[in-house]
């Protein structure tokens, strides 16, 4: 009899037990994550363009949904820093593409992506995977470029617009195989860009559309070309949507800025301006998960769809003419809803399911990494239906509520906020205002 020291069949049995493994993937091939952005990438988009060969092989090849629910405030940052943790926007603290942080006593415009104070803390999914021993690489994603929990990912850049989509696809797929990283992200700030010009019905967001569709192609191509695409477990998703927008449909206020009390006459005279919301803090539907971040201020004005809010009429001469599409409505409506497909080893094929949150893909990748998760606002459970083989009751843990990493702190008393420079910094077109710094230009509605 061999001893069980000696037995070379008991030792490759012990070593194909011990093989980590993904359904579908080749035998002891660890799985790896590519999760892609294409900004403001509508649900329905697809069936607008036609055209979309590679996005067709996707779904084909995998499994998608209806939509997936994104967050309010359907902006790109918070949007965006939703996908990698798992937390709704009040529990991360990035409330908008910019804002105002009463404990630091500092306005944000256009997130400076490397200033480590605007991050809270929380862990993304590359700082999960780091931290259990895995690599990762973004290549432009909200919050990369800066230290979260005083790491970067392994490899990343600093965002920059002009690097050609192409490009961006073929470094990452070369740090996935050279560098053999275990997640990879990707963003695209298309078809967003050309939709708030031409519209989201345009013809040249069509072509965007078209465009990115063999952007997907050429990424497939190269994962096929390495080896790596029956290994990768490929989401394609986006933050949020985009809604038909006029630029004569503007809730105008005009006049120089001053400090204001706050008073229930004021926000009551606020409410009688017809095509948008006005609510106090305490006022914003719970749905919305969003008010119990201390960098949101106490009144939030939210424009109905297809409207805007615009801060003075130079602004709007010069900019509003040519901006026929915007977000940051309310994440119920339609034409806010992005899409979802996903392809891979752990994936269903030729599937659509029931719609998930955005906050359900942290822990979807924390599961298709075997690591895991951090305190988060998704369900793993929700996730369940994509996969092939679903997931044990032990590695479903149920949503958890995350500390927060900063001590809720109050405006000035009595002082009523105001963002009028989001005009500039997000979209020209505001969908939705956040009164977020200190003062109010409202001595005129017209």
């Amino acid at each position: 009899m061999e001893s069980l020291r000696t037995s070379p069949r008991v030792i490759l049995l012990l070593l194909l037990c011990a093989a980590p493994t993904t359904p579908g993937a080749p035998a002891g091939d660890k799985p790896k994550v590519i999760l892609v952005s294409m900004d403001g990438f509508r649900h329905d988009y697809l069936s607008m363009a036609g055209g979309t060969p590679n996005f067709d092989r996707m779904l084909r090849e995998g499994v998608t949904m209806p939509w997936i629910r994104n967050t309010f405030t359907t902006l790109t940052f918070p949007c965006h820093f939703t996908m990698v943790t798992g937390l709704f926007e009040e529990s991360h603290g990035i409330v908008a593409n910019s804002m105002y942080d009463q404990r630091m006593d500092r306005t944000s415009f256009g997130m400076p992506t490397t200033d480590e104070d605007w991050w809270t803390g929380h862990d993304t999914i590359w700082t999960s995977a780091q931290k259990a021993g895995l690599k990762a690489g973004v290549y432009f994603w909200v919050g990369s470029a800066s230290k979260i929990q005083g790491v970067r990912p392994d490899r990343w850049f600093p965002y920059d617009n002009k690097v050609p989509f192409e490009e961006r696809v073929d470094t990452l797929v070369k740090w996935m195989s050279q560098d053999d990283l275990d997640l990879g992200l990707l963003y695209f700030n298309e078809p967003d860009h050309t939709a708030h010009v031409a519209g989201p019905r345009g013809a040249d967001t069509m072509a965007q559309v078209r465009r990115m569709d063999g952007v997907l192609g050429r990424l497939m191509d190269k994962l096929d070309e390495t080896n790596l695409l029956d290994r990768v477990n490929l989401i394609v998703t986006s933050d949020h949507g985009m809604a038909d927008v006029d630029s004569d449909n503007q809730v105008r206020s005009a006049g120089t800025q001053d400090e204001i009390l706050v008073t229930q006459a004021v926000v009551n005279a606020l409410k009688d301006v017809a095509h948008m919301k006005v609510m106090l803090k305490e006022e914003i539907p719970e749905r919305f998960h969003y008010r119990d971040s201390p960098r949101v201020q106490p009144v939030l004005l939210l424009a109905d769809e297809g409207w805007g809010i615009s801060e003075n009429a130079t602004w709007r001469r010069q900019n509003l003419p040519r901006f026929r599409g915007d977000h940051g409505y309310d994440n119920i409506l339609n034409s806010m809803k992005p899409i979802f497909v996903a392809r891979g080893p752990a994936f269903k094929q030729n599937t659509e399911v029931e719609p998930m949150d955005t906050v359900d893909i942290y822990p979807l990748m924390c599961h298709l990494l075997n690591i895991e998760p951090a305190p988060n606002n998704g369900s793993l459970t929700n996730a369940a239906r994509l996969l092939r083989v679903p997931p044990t009751p032990a590695s479903t843990p149920a949503p958890t509520t995350p500390e927060p990493r900063s001590e809720p702190t109050s405006p000035r008393p009595g002082c009523l906020t105001d963002w009028s420079t989001r005009v500039e910094v997000c979209s020209f077109l505001l969908a939705a205002l956040f009164l977020m710094t200190r003062f109010i230009n409202y001595s005129h509605i017209l």
